[in-house]
């Protein structure tokens, strides 16, 4: 069997990863309106996907160890608050990448 010979690529690597990098992108919302809608939707999502599930395991549990309405109610309020929890989280990180400039409006 022949052995084959390797080319060296005519860049280096460290030149592969600066034209890598420049081509990435950092922040992929749109500007203006259409970004500040895409966040609030966002924020929408997460509270009513953490009450859902949070409704829907208290209602499962109930049904299974028969302790309607106990589990419901706690694991309902306990998807508000991850519902909630997100929703800050959200808020957190779009003050941050408005302090930084890169924000929706820019």
């Amino acid at each position: 069997m022949p052995k084959q010979e390797r080319h060296e690529p005519s860049t280096s690597i460290q030149e592969r990863i600066e034209v890598a990098k420049a081509g990435l992108e950092t922040d992929k919302r749109p500007n203006g309106p259409v970004g500040q809608a895409n966040i609030a939707w966002r924020m929408v999502i997460d509270l009513v996907a953490g009450v859902g599930i949070g409704a829907a395991v208290g209602y499962g549990l109930d049904r299974l160890l028969g302790t309607q309405p106990w589990l419901m109610s706690v694991f309902l309020l306990l998807g508000f608050a991850a519902g909630v929890n997100l929703m800050l989280r959200t808020a957190k990180e779009v003050g941050n990448k408005d302090s930084l400039g890169q924000g929706p409006e820019n």
